[in-house]
């Protein structure tokens, strides 16, 4: 069913034409077998089907004999955090995060905190068909609403000893907070209000409707890039409908642009302690430059964060992510989360003392274009055949569809995890170049 996706990102579909409350309560009851039908945290955002996937999935999950605790709408890190706060077998949460309104989805947590791998995954969609998943009457679950989530992940990143969290208090900055109407709306604001920040919040209703496209990518920021403009603000922060990526923008109502938002947290972390970086194969090679700059060696992983928080682990690295705007500093949370990016954001500016349109000075710009072709559009064998006989004598990585690196370029083609299209993204040191390169990549796409 080509509107409904399965795969290590979760389990994603247009509602009504793809996922509904059977396909919900199918996947949450195996889960919850597969968690050992233990205790399960779950939380959503704001989504207007989030509530009635969250009843189905509650419902699903105390059939099975597990114990549910119900975070409300909450940011899609909060969740996860919580699992180990909590001591909880899993975690669920009810999100399609970037996607369009009418798409909703089930992100899937293990009992580390942490989204299931490939094998974890694998092993948990052969319990989809078992019979003898559900409890007699007097062996279902309990249900528990704790609204507590979001307090103990704002204390959990304040007590981290990289924070700063007294000097950025001391500094008094504005900032201009957008959360696209999703499950920031409390989070994100509150946790810049525990920071003495004077706070200008917009498009923080949560009704479920998104008044920009959802995606923290620039061409999205225009309303946060002007309200910056009016009030002066020192900068703007944007997130997706999850809250786990963060975009940002300059204090003259310039978008960095996502991928500037990971390489300024790696730059502050390795200022403090030296390490390995992992970061995937779609991320900007600024992640290369910071790298270079403290002598630490950086490592890629496949597209999806259960495959770069693989890699952390595996390498022992001491900061990586996504260059979505997606910051993952394990020893706060070992997931994506806007809420700990915010906090080496601002300890960043706090301590260099420099205004955020001043970072190019210290991290030199290369600018991502990024396209995507629906997957039946696109003869995906043949593309990738293409560009390994055109760039033979480049540097090749076929983990993740196909990455070839050029002596000024690259190019990222790969089949997208969370849509049914095919992802192409190109870099280069401007925009135009960058568009240079895709076109020429396009062109040997198209050959014979």
């Amino acid at each position: 069913m080509i509107n409904l996706v399965s795969s290590v990102s979760g389990l994603r579909g247009i509602v009504g034409d793809g996922i509904n409350t059977e396909i919900i309560m199918k996947y949450g009851s195996a889960f919850g077998v597969f968690s050992g039908r233990g205790k399960i945290v779950i939380g959503r955002d704001t989504r207007p089907t989030g509530e009635m996937f969250s009843d189905a999935l509650s419902s699903a999950l105390e059939g099975v004999g597990c114990d549910v605790i119900d975070l409300g709408i909450v940011p899609t890190p909060t969740v996860l955090y919580n699992v180990r706060k909590l001591g909880a077998s899993g975690g669920v949460i009810v999100t399609a995060s970037h996607n369009p309104i009418e798409w909703n989805a089930l992100k899937f947590v293990t009992k580390k905190g942490i989204f299931l791998n490939k094998k974890e995954t694998d092993e948990f969609h052969n319990l989809l068909d078992s019979k003898k998943r559900w409890v007699i009457w007097n062996r279902i679950g309990k249900y528990k609403e704790d609204r507590g989530g979001i307090e103990r992940h704002i204390q959990g990143i304040l007590g981290n000893k990289y924070i700063k969290t007294n000097l950025i208090k001391k500094k008094k900055f504005k900032v201009v907070m957008d959360t696209v109407n999703g499950a920031g709306y409390i989070a994100n604001n509150e946790f810049l209000k525990r920071l003495n920040v004077e706070v200008i919040s917009i498009n923080n209703k949560p009704d479920g409707t998104f008044p920009r496209g959802p995606e923290p990518v620039s061409e999205n920021l225009k309303m946060l890039s002007k309200k910056v403009i009016d009030v002066e603000a020192d900068m703007g922060f944007a997130v997706d409908p999850d809250a786990d990526r963060l975009a940002i923008v300059d204090e003259k109502g310039k978008p960095l642009g996502e991928e500037y938002t990971l390489p300024i947290a790696t730059y502050y972390i390795m200022n403090k302690v030296k390490g390995n970086i992992t970061a995937n194969l779609s991320t900007s090679s600024m992640m290369d430059y910071v790298a270079n700059r403290f002598g630490c060696k950086i490592l890629r992983s496949p597209v999806g964060e259960a495959n770069v928080v693989e890699e952390i682990f595996k390498n022992n690295s001491i900061i990586g992510g996504e260059g979505n705007g997606g910051i993952i500093f394990p020893e706060i949370n070992p997931t994506r989360d806007s809420l700990t990016g915010i906090a080496i954001i601002l300890s960043f500016f706090a301590e260099n003392n420099i205004t955020v349109s001043e970072i190019r000075d210290k991290i030199p710009e290369k600018v991502l274009y990024k396209n995507k072709t629906r997957l039946e559009q696109i003869n995906y064998k043949k593309a990738i055949n293409n560009l390994k006989r055109y760039f033979k004598n480049d540097y090749i990585d076929e983990r993740d569809g196909i990455k070839i690196i050029t002596k000024d370029n690259w190019v990222h083609l790969r089949k997208s995890g969370t849509e049914p299209i095919v992802r192409i993204i190109t870099e280069g040191k401007t925009i135009t170049d960058a568009k240079r390169f895709y076109k020429n990549i396009i062109d040997i796409l198209t050959e014979g």
